[in-house]
């Protein structure tokens, strides 16, 4: 075989590898319920994520960010969402309810109308020890600080400082 024709099944062997590990990161097999937890885990590692041994839940999230941290002893409901290309670090003992949503890209607005249909991504940082509820909607660039608590169904727009409740749409600080 021609050192070409080696070259180019490489290059195709990487590309099933790459399509491979996207597949498995939004979540069809690897966050199944009916796997358990520590096949999940692995599956999600193979995949590129950086999870933490301790993190339980895990089933039918989708990621589509390759780029996605959580910390140890988190847990992350049913349903989750990890849209974009985007970072998101969840920090350590986090509990995330089921259905959140993690968006990471922004579409900019054009002056004269309409949306740049490129996206631009920024990263989200949850802080150790927050708490989200169900439903709850982070967009690109916010970070929620350590111990904050952010109320069901709440859409997160500006950075939440860290011990307060947040609540509502967009999210204010209630205490």
């Amino acid at each position: 075989m021609a050192r070409a024709d080696v070259r180019k099944l490489s290059q195709m062997a990487l590309t099933d590898v790459r399509a491979a590990s996207a597949w498995l990161r939004r979540g069809h097999p690897a966050t199944s319920p009916l796997l358990p937890q520590q096949v999940r885990l692995l599956l999600l590692r193979l995949a590129g994520l950086d999870i933490a041994p301790t993190v339980t839940g895990l089933t039918r999230c989708i990621f589509m960010s390759p780029a996605v941290t959580i910390g140890p002893r988190s847990w992350v409901a049913q349903g989750c969402l990890f849209e974009g290309g985007g970072a998101v670090e969840i920090g350590a003992n986090c509990s995330i309810g089921p259905e959140s949503v993690f968006i990471t890209s922004r579409h900019e607005i054009l002056p004269e109308g309409g949306i740049r249909e490129e996206p631009e991504y920024y990263p989200i940082k949850i802080g150790a020890g927050a708490w989200l509820g169900a439903r709850v909607t982070v967009l690109a660039g916010v970070t929620i600080g350590e111990k904050t608590v952010v109320g069901a169904g709440a859409v997160v727009v500006k950075d939440c400082g860290p011990g307060g409740v947040w609540a509502g749409v967009p999210a204010r600080r209630i205490r």
